[in-house]
């Protein structure tokens, strides 16, 4: 697809350009996915807890407290563009042992 653009091919072209683009992005998810989850299952929704105010609840504490462990490094979490996410097996082997 060497040929020079011109008003009459241009829409074929940016149509083949949104296709390869879209081919690309399924095959990079699958492969984040398969890196993240080698097992190939998706990890189901209750295994995830989304924000700090649910971690909080999850944990009992305070928004602040999960913040500052978060900062300080002392629990895993992913992040998502600004959101945050936690795994719930990565914080229940995080804190097994802890007992308040």
């Amino acid at each position: 697809m060497n040929e020079t653009p011109n008003f009459d091919t241009l829409p074929g072209m940016v149509y083949g350009l949104k296709q390869q683009v879209s081919d690309l992005t399924t095959k990079f998810d699958t492969f984040i996915n398969s890196v993240h989850n080698p097992t190939g299952q998706p990890l189901p929704d209750e295994q995830r807890i989304y924000g700090d105010k649910a971690l909080a609840e999850y944990l009992n504490c305070t928004v602040q407290t999960v913040s500052r462990l978060k900062m300080a490094g002392n629990i895993p979490f992913h992040r998502y563009g600004r959101k945050y996410y936690y795994l719930r097996s990565e914080i229940d082997l995080g804190f097994k042992g802890r007992v308040k």
